[in-house]
C-alpha cells in the first residue's frame, strides 16, 4: 500500500523518527529511576525486572503484527493510533498506583509503540525515492541514538528533581508533535480488495515471538526456574511449526515467509541481529567490567560509553548518503567489519587500562555500526517492496531485538555472578565474531545496480 504521497517527505521524516526515538528513550530513560518506583510502591527487585522485560518482550514480539497491520489497514492510520496509545499508557504510568499498574502501562506502550515504529519506517519507504532513503533512515538511525544517549542522564535529572512519575512527561515532548507530523500525511485511498484480517496467524505470530523472547529474558528475572527457558523454547518451536502450516494454506496470511527468500531481506536480518548484539551486549557488559575490575566512577563510565553513542550518532547519516550513492552492500559490509576491528582490543581488556584504550575501541566500534545501521535497513525495506514495507520494518526490528535478547542472555551465562578478567575477555572475543557475522551477512545484500525504482 503507497498511502503516501511523493509531496510528504518533509512530514514523513520527522513523524518516522519521533515514533523511533520512543523505543530507546523509554528503555534506558527507566532503568536509572528503577530504584525508586520500587521503594516508592513497595515493590520487591523481581518486579523491577518485570517493569523491563514486559516491555522488550511486546515491543519485539508486535511490530511485525503492527507493520502488516499498516500494510492492509493504511500506515498513518496505525501510526496514529500507535503513538496516541503511547500516550494514552504513558499517563497511566506516570499516575500507577501499584507495580502492578506501571507492568501493564509500560506493556500497552511497547505494543502502541510497536504499531507506529515499523509504519513510520515503512512510510519512508514509500515516501522517498530509493536514492534518498538511506540518508533519511541515517538520521532517523542518528535521532535514535541520541535518545539511547540522552535516557539514562535525563532519568535521573528528572527523579532526583521531580521524581520518577516525571520521566514519563518527557515522551510528551516527543509524542505530541510526532502525533502532529503524523496528522500532516495525507490519507490514503481507500481499499476495496482487502481481504480478511488473518486473526489466527496473528495469534500464532504472537505466541511465537513472544515466547522465544520470554526463553531468552524470562529465565534471569528473579525466582522464575531455569526451567522456563527450554519450555518457552519448544512452546515457540512448535509455534512456527504451526505457523509455516498455516501460511502455507492461507491465502492472505499476516506473516508472508516469501520476504526470506527475496535477495537480501534475510541477509538484512542476520546483519542487523549480530551487529546489535555485539553493540548491546558492550553496553551492558563494558560497565560491569570497569566497575568492578577496574573501579571506574560511574561518570567515568558514562563518558567513555558516550564516546560510542557519539560516533554512532555522527556516522549514521553518513553512511545513509554514502549508500544511497554507491549502493547497501559496501558501506554496509565495511561498518560491521570496522566495528570489528574497534571490538578486538577488548578481548585483551585489562583492569589497568587507561582512558585512551578504552575509548578509542568504542569510537571505532560506534563508527561501524553508524555506517551500517541505515544501509542494511534500506535494503531490506527496499527488497520487501512498497506493498509489504510495514512487515518488513516490523520484521526487521524485531530481529534487531531479538539481537540485544540473545547478547543479554549470553553475557549473563558466561559472566556468571562473580566474574573475572579472563570471562570478559571471553565474552569480547565472541562479541568480534558477531560483528564479522554481520559484516559477513552484509555481503549478501544487494549491490548498487539494484538501488534502481
Amino acid at each position: 500500500m503507497n498511502d503516501v504521497s511523493p509531496a510528504a517527505p518533509r512530514a514523513v521524516v520527522p513523524a518516522a523518527l519521533a515514533a523511533s526515538v520512543l523505543a530507546p528513550l523509554n528503555s534506558t530513560m527507566i532503568v536509572v529511576a528503577l530504584p525508586t518506583m520500587l521503594s516508592d510502591l513497595g515493590a520487591s527487585v523481581t518486579w523491577g525486572s518485570w517493569i523491563v522485560v514486559s516491555y522488550l518482550v511486546a515491543m519485539a514480539a508486535v511490530q511485525p503484527l503492527g507493520g502488516s497491520l499498516g500494510d492492509r489497514f493504511g500506515r498513518r492510520r496505525m501510526m496514529l493510533i500507535g503513538l496516541a496509545g503511547f500516550t494514552l499508557a504513558t499517563i497511566l504510568a506516570a499516575f500507577a498506583p501499584s507495580v502492578e499498574v506501571l507492568v501493564v502501562a509500560r506493556t500497552l506502550q511497547a505494543v502502541t509503540g510497536a504499531s507506529a515504529i515499523p509504519n513510520g519506517a515503512a512510510m519512508v519507504r514509500a515516501a522517498l525515492q530509493v536514492q534518498r532513503q538511506g540518508r533519511a533512515l541515517g538520521a532517523i538511525g542518528a535521532g535514535v541514538g541520541l535518545a539511547a544517549a540522552l535516557g539514562p542522564p535525563l532519568g535521573g535529572l528528572v527523579t532526583d528533581a521531580l521524581g520518577w512519575r516525571w520521566i514519563f512527561a518527557v515522551n510528551l515532548v516527543v509524542l505530541l508533535p510526532g502525533i502532529l507530523w503524523a496528522a500532516r500525511l495525507p490519507r490514503p485511498a481507500s481499499r476495496t480488495d482487502a481481504a480478511r484480517f488473518d486473526l489466527a496467524g496473528a495469534g500464532l505470530v504472537l505466541t511465537v515471538l513472544v515466547a522465544a523472547t520470554l526463553a531468552g529474558t524470562l529465565w534471569r528475572v528473579p525466582g522464575v526456574p531455569w526451567t522456563s527457558a527450554p519450555l518457552l523454547g519448544g512452546v515457540a518451536a512448535v509455534g512456527a511449526w504451526a505457523l509455516r502450516r498455516h501460511v502455507v494454506r492461507t491465502a492472505a496470511p499476516v506473516l508472508d515467509f516469501g520476504l526470506f527468500r527475496r535477495r537480501g531481506f534475510l541477509a538484512s536480518g542476520l546483519s542487523i541481529l549480530c551487529s546489535n548484539l555485539a553493540m548491546y551486549t558492550v553496553l551492558l557488559a563494558l560497565p560491569l567490567f570497569l566497575d568492578q575490575r577496574a573501579a571506574w566512577s560511574a561518570r567515568e563510565v558514562g563518558l567513555a560509553l558516550a564516546g560510542m553513542s557519539v560516533s554512532m550518532m555522527l556516522f549514521g547519516p553518513i553512511g545513509g548518503a554514502w549508500s544511497d550513492r554507491v549502493g547497501r552492500r559496501g558501506p554496509a559490509v565495511g561498518g560491521a567489519s570496522l566495528a570489528a576491528v574497534g571490538l578486538v582490543p577488548l578481548a585483551f581488556v585489562a583492569p589497568d587500562w587507561g582512558w585512551p584504550l578504552i575509548v578509542l575501541p568504542l569510537v571505532v566500534v560506534g563508527s561501524g555500526v553508524g555506517l551500517a545501521s541505515a544501509p542494511v535497513q534500506a535494503a531490506a525495506l527496499h527488497v520487501a517492496g512498497r506493498a509489504s514495507a510495514g512487515q518488513a520494518a516490523g520484521l526487521f526490528s524485531t530481529m534487531r531485538y531479538l539481537g540485544s535478547i540473545v547478547g543479554t542472555a549470553t553475557m549473563a551465562a558466561v559472566l556468571g555472578s562473580t566474574p573475572g578478567d579472563a570471562a570478559f575477555r571471553g565474552l569480547f572475543a565472541g562479541l568480534v565474531v558477531a560483528a564479522l557475522a554481520a559484516a559477513l551477512a552484509s555481503t549478501r545484500l544487494p549491490s548498487r545496480g539494484v538501488l534502481e525504482g
